[in-house]
């Protein structure tokens, strides 16, 4: 049974199966034993999801966290998820970009992991704490990583897209960088490209600048916030 309220977690429960089987070769203490009958199911994930839901009270709003160890025991954190303070149906969030870039080769770009380092430092390198809501203030909200070609991968905690005109019919669409500029294919970005709402194209630190420069609209998402208008501080 799939806990009621729980946004996209059938992608969740897949992302994690798939990237405990990737790293187990890597942190695995018997990587054998884990990939035959350490590795939950999805109903296994889903189970202690309904449990920790029950604990903390069905109507309450909450941010769950999962996590899966090498010996295939499931840790259920929750917190209270509190209203934002700014509106996010407009562009009042501010972003800014990196002041240097992130090299790709990181395996832990493209995984869900409590290995947050190259995120924490690009926050530390723009003088940005750690991440709470939105509030009413002229401090950038979220920082932008981009690689060592100049392609823009993602934010600290979100994926990213741009508009761009499309040169057969000329109307606006939205694109967003692939997995191979070096991020995390997010749940919400999956599930926004499988309903045709985006495309995938190399963006670079130039393209995401004209964007911003020629009002057309830049865009943030994740299964938390979902979609949200961002302004690039140039």
């Amino acid at each position: 049974m799939i806990p009621k309220g729980m946004f996209l977690l059938d992608y969740h429960c897949e992302r994690m199966i798939n990237s405990a089987k990737t790293l187990a070769v890597f942190f695995a203490n018997d990587q054998e034993l884990f990939l035959r009958e350490l590795i939950p199911t999805p109903s296994e994930i889903s189970n202690k999801l309904d449990v920790a839901i029950r604990n903390a009270g069905k109507d309450t709003r909450q941010r769950l966290r999962v996590l899966l160890d090498f010996d295939g025991a499931i840790t259920i954190q929750s917190s209270h998820l509190p209203s934002e303070t700014k509106d996010f149906s407009d562009a009042s969030i501010v972003v800014v970009l990196d002041k240097e870039p992130t090299p790709k080769d990181n395996i832990f770009l493209y995984h869900k992991t409590t290995e947050r380092e190259v995120y924490n430092e690009a926050r530390q390198r723009l003088g940005l704490g750690p991440i709470t809501a939105p509030k009413n203030s002229d401090k950038p909200f979220d920082v932008i990583l981009y690689n060592l070609d100049e392609e823009i991968m993602e934010t600290t905690i979100a994926n990213i897209a741009i508009e761009v005109k499309n040169p057969d019919s000329g109307e606006l669409e939205w694109v967003t960088p692939p997995v191979s500029s070096g991020l995390l294919c997010g749940t919400m970005r999956r599930k926004l490209l499988e309903e045709g709402k985006l495309k995938e194209r190399v963006i670079t630190v130039d393209d995401l600048k004209n964007a911003a420069l020629e009002n057309r609209r830049i865009k943030c998402f994740n299964s938390v916030r979902k979609e949200y208008l961002v302004t690039l501080w140039i």
